[in-house]
C-alpha cells in the first residue's frame, strides 16, 4: 500500500511541471520588394516598435497632405464661410480679388472669427513674412515645390500658367520692376494675410501642413476680421522681398516688389480650391 501511495504522488508531481513551448513570430517583410518569410528556425521577438513597410523605389504613388487653413473648419465647411471669392484680373491690374476671404460674424458658440488659429494648407518653406503694412497686414508666404504635388495637379496648374507678357502696363504708380530670377522649376506660393500678430517664423523655416501660422486678425487694409488666402504659381526660390503699396511712405523697393508679386505675370493666381481636391485633404 505504501508503494502505491508513493507512485500516485510521483504522477501528480510530474503533471505539475511547466511545459516549455517554442514559437516563431513572423513579422511582415521589411520591404515590398521581398516577400520571403523568415526561416522557420528564426525566432523574432515582439517589439514595442511596429514594423515598417518601405515602399519600393520604383513606386510612382505620390501622396499629398492638404490641411484646412482654419481652426474648427474642415475643407468641406470652408465654402459656408467664404465671403469674397477669387476674381483674377488681367496682367498689370490690381483690381479684382486676389484670393479667397473667409469670415463669419457668429458661428455656433463663437461670436467672431477674430483670434481663431490659422494653419498651413501645405508643407513648405517660409518665403516671406510681412509686418502690418498696407494692404496685406501681418502676413506669411510659404513656398511648396510644384514637383511635390500629384502629377495630375501639376499638369493642371502648368496648363493655367500663361506666357509672361514682355510689356505690362501697370495700374497705379509702379516703379521700374526687375524680373525675378527665372528657374526651370515652378513652385506654389500660398499667402496668409491680415493675421493678428507678426508670424513667428523666418525665411527658410520649414513648415509642415497643419502648423499654426498665427490667428485671424484685422490688420492691413481690412474692414473686418478675416483670413485672406492667396495661391500663386511662380519661379521656384524667388526672393520676394518686403512689399507694400498705396501709401507714399513706402519705399520704391517695397512698391516694386508689390507690383512684381501682384501684377507682373510672373506669379500667377489660381484658385486655392484646385488644391482642396476631394480625396487629397486631411
Amino acid at each position: 500500500m505504501k508503494r502505491l501511495y508513493l507512485l500516485i504522488i510521483a504522477v501528480v508531481l510530474s503533471a505539475c511541471q511547466p511545459q516549455l513551448v517554442t514559437s516563431t513570430v513572423l513579422l511582415p517583410s521589411a520591404t515590398l520588394e521581398s516577400s520571403a518569410s523568415p526561416s522557420p528556425t528564426q525566432t523574432t521577438l515582439p517589439t514595442s516598435q511596429p514594423s515598417q513597410i518601405v515602399p519600393s523605389p520604383t513606386s510612382t504613388i505620390r501622396a499629398l497632405q492638404v490641411c484646412s487653413p482654419l481652426e474648427e473648419e474642415s475643407i468641406n465647411t470652408l465654402p459656408s464661410i467664404l465671403v469674397n471669392p477669387l476674381v483674377i484680373p488681367p496682367f498689370g491690374r490690381d483690381d479684382g480679388h486676389h484670393g479667397l476671404d473667409f469670415s463669419y460674424y457668429r458661428r455656433d458658440a463663437r461670436e467672431s472669427i477674430q483670434g481663431i488659429a490659422v494653419y498651413s494648407i501645405l508643407s513648405g518653406t517660409t518665403a516671406l513674412t510681412l509686418p502690418d503694412e498696407i494692404p496685406y497686414g501681418n502676413t506669411i508666404v510659404i513656398e511648396t515645390p510644384l514637383s511635390e504635388l500629384p502629377e495630375s495637379l501639376q499638369e493642371k496648374l502648368k496648363s493655367l500658367y500663361q506666357p509672361v507678357p514682355e510689356d505690362v502696363h501697370y495700374q497705379g504708380e509702379c516703379p521700374e520692376i526687375s524680373p525675378p530670377t527665372l528657374t526651370e522649376t515652378l513652385s506654389v506660393y500660398h499667402l496668409y494675410a491680415h493675421l493678428e500678430n507678426p508670424p513667428p517664423f523666418q525665411v527658410g523655416d520649414l513648415i509642415n501642413c497643419g502648423v499654426q501660422l498665427g490667428t485671424v486678425g484685422n490688420t492691413g487694409r481690412s474692414s473686418n476680421p478675416h483670413l485672406h488666402l492667396e495661391t500663386r504659381l511662380g519661379p521656384s526660390g524667388a526672393d520676394l522681398g518686403d512689399m507694400a503699396f498705396y501709401e507714399t511712405k513706402y519705399t520704391e523697393a517695397q512698391r516694386a516688389n508689390y507690383c512684381l508679386w501682384r501684377m507682373s505675370g510672373y506669379f500667377q493666381l489660381f484658385d486655392p480650391y484646385l488644391i482642396f481636391t476631394p480625396g487629397l485633404q486631411t
